[in-house]
């Protein structure tokens, strides 16, 4: 059973998170209503410094840790960390990955200390604090097939291809979604409440919406969609933590879902960059938006070397005045004023998290095609890449808006 749970002071604009990975200050105590939780890694020391942040708290206020490692390591990790005096709250093994996570109150042992104490007993064992990721998600033409190549709409199909994606829940039921392969499962807690659907469905029409109507035919219908949905109802809106990501990942490739659209930001976190990291190594081919903070800060997944980062512009191909910039930028796609898909229709939105999937539905032609690695699906959609802002790759476009390359 999950422990009460309560989310602190953010510092994101929109949906996605910006703060820094963090921890508990070295007390261990969450700081008094109202003045935000603090203490990101200093990059100097590992230590904690002060910083606002979003993350879950235990029963007492002080921040939840989570690891992640090895399976064969979870034993000597839990006895490693309840020996210096850290609670484990719960637990949970996911197969696919091989990775035991693990989620603790420390009860003031340091961020830092808890990270000597693994490092001696489970060295491939990483802790953080339990973060929030949030949709990289904003507001209000059906302009996109035609700005990234393609001639008319339901015309590039990916039969039979398995692509997975995490977000919030997803209507089936959905008029441009009722055609469509979708297989849906939640991993939220017994006491966790699901968001509204309005993203998880948006997303999941641009990547396999079969619209017979064509105003919300995704980028690759005829794929069939595993949708994990991660997102519940935190006090300051919809966030997934680590634990359910992770649980989202296991799920995905389990399913044998290698392809996977993640439309969400967040900090730097280093379990979340083991469960990315092994992912991969699973050969999972993981797409992240950036985020819609107006912000140089690097966000995660995205800013993994193991995601493909992907950014937002408008139908005169210019950059989303909120979004991210940052050298981890890879492509740009349509993700301004879009017409998606809503529980009660559609309306028009905005943001990197309705540009990730359309990189995504083209990504899936090119693994259609035989590009069965992030490196060779990244060589994909370079080739066809139209340049923007500064010649070459750069903070704002990364290589350039994609085009898709036949079907």
């Amino acid at each position: 059973m999950h422990p009460k749970r309560f989310v602190v002071a953010l510092v994101c604009i929109s949906f996605a998170v910006l703060a820094g990975p963090v921890a508990a200050q070295q007390s261990g105590a969450a700081p008094p209503a109202g003045q935000g939780a603090t203490t990101p890694r200093n990059d100097n020391d590992g230590e904690p410094t002060r910083q606002r942040t979003d993350a879950a708290l235990a029963l007492g206020g002080r921040f939840e840790f989570i690891t992640s490692g090895p399976v064969g390591q979870a034993n000597a990790a839990a006895n490693a960390l309840t020996s210096a005096g850290a609670t484990l709250l719960r637990a949970r093994t996911f197969g696919t990955l091989n990775r035991s996570v693990q989620v603790f109150d420390l009860n003031g042992l340091p961020l830092a200390g808890a990270r000597r104490i693994l490092a001696q007993a489970a060295a491939q064992t990483q802790i953080d604090v339990h973060n929030f990721y949030r949709f990289a998600q904003s507001k209000p033409r059906i302009f996109a097939p035609q700005l990234v190549g393609l001639s008319g709409q339901g015309g590039c199909r990916a039969n039979g291809l398995r692509i997975g994606m995490i977000d919030g829940p997803v209507d089936p039921r959905h008029p441009a979604l009722a055609g469509a392969g979708l297989t849906v499962k939640s991993v939220l807690g017994p006491r966790e409440k699901a968001t509204d659907a309005n993203h998880g469905t948006g997303v999941a029409a641009l990547i396999v919406g079969d619209d017979p109507g064509g105003a919300l035919t995704g980028f690759s219908p005829g794929a069939q969609l595993f949708a994990a949905s991660a997102f519940a109802k935190e006090r300051r809106g919809p966030a997934a933590d680590v634990e359910r990501i992770a649980a989202a990942l296991d799920w995905l490739l389990s399913n044998r879902a290698r392809l996977i659209n993640m439309s969400f930001a967040g900090p730097s976190n280093t379990a979340l960059a083991d469960l990315i990291a092994t992912s991969a190594r699973r050969g999972a081919i993981m797409v992240a938006a950036v985020g819609n903070n107006s912000s140089t800060k690097a966000t995660y997944p995205a800013a993994s070397p193991n995601v493909i980062a992907v950014t937002a512009v408008d139908a005169a191909a210019r950059r989303y005045r909120k979004a991210n910039r940052g050298g981890y930028i890879e492509f740009a796609a349509p993700g301004v004023d879009l017409y998606v898909a809503k529980t009660r229709g559609g309306s028009y939105a905005s943001g990197t998290s309705f540009a990730a999937p359309i990189v995504t539905g083209i990504a899936a032609h090119a693994v259609k095609r035989g590009a069965g690695s992030t490196a060779a699906v990244r060589s994909a959609l370079r080739r066809g890449v139209t340049d923007l802002g500064s010649a070459g790759r750069d903070a704002e476009y990364g290589w350039g808006l994609v085009q898709i390359q036949g079907c």
